[in-house]
């Protein structure tokens, strides 16, 4: 489907990976001109380095709400005027592949902890499901704003329930419900640069309740 509008809105979080080593980078969509050209954030390296070179090849996935979508292109330039940014090929295609992330899975313990640091505390924050993209969130405090990154630190299901995995995330959605005076907040977020590890056991916890 070639010059197909990608649909997607300035801003939006994009995983872009080097087709030569596999490397993989969170980046954010500056803005595209269907059939022309995508404009990209710069991945850089720990070291501050940019990641990428003029010629590069490299797959782009985001998610859909059902769907995950894929499409190859190429570093075509690179540009450091107004600020650092990377210019790819306008894909000749994306592919759409539907995966288990669409099915969010209730979570039956209550209370999670979030790695973010409230007066030298980690804060407890509800957890209402998980999916493999990401999961919903409720607080009695807002969490931080669209884009904002933290991480959730999530018992895994050993016996002492002691041991726990971190998922990085980044907040999507946020809303607000009323209860008499006070308020609770509910937060959509999108897991990040989640390893295997922590894929794994997202995909045993939920395969655990389903059976369950």
């Amino acid at each position: 489907m070639a010059d197909r509008d990608l649909n997607l809105m300035v801003g939006v979080g994009l995983q872009l990976e080097k087709n030569d080593s596999g490397a993989r980078y969170f980046v954010e969509l500056l803005g595209y001109r269907v059939g022309e050209g995508v404009i990209i954030s710069a991945p850089l390296e720990a070291d501050k380095r940019l990641s990428l070179m003029q010629g590069d090849e490299v797959t782009v996935r985001y998610l859909g709400r059902a769907s995950q979508y894929a499409f190859k292109t190429v570093v075509s330039h690179i540009s450091t005027v107004p600020y650092l940014h990377v210019h790819l090929e306008y894909p000749g295609g994306v592919e759409a592949m539907m995966t288990r992330r669409a099915v969010r899975m209730p979570v039956k313990e209550s209370v999670i902890r979030l790695a973010m640091d409230e007066d030298g505390h980690k804060l407890a924050v509800e957890m209402k499901n998980i999916s493999f993209g990401g999961a919903s969130l409720v607080a009695p405090v807002k969490l931080g704003g669209l884009g904002e990154r933290f991480s959730i630190d999530m018992p895994t299901l050993s016996p002492d329930n002691k041991q726990a995995v971190t998922l990085p995330c980044v907040v999507r959605h946020i809303s607000t419900q009323r209860d008499g005076e006070s308020s609770t907040f509910h937060h959509g977020v999108e897991f990040i640069d989640v390893d295997s590890l922590a894929r794994d056991f997202i995909g045993r916890y939920i395969e655990h309740r389903s059976a369950g």
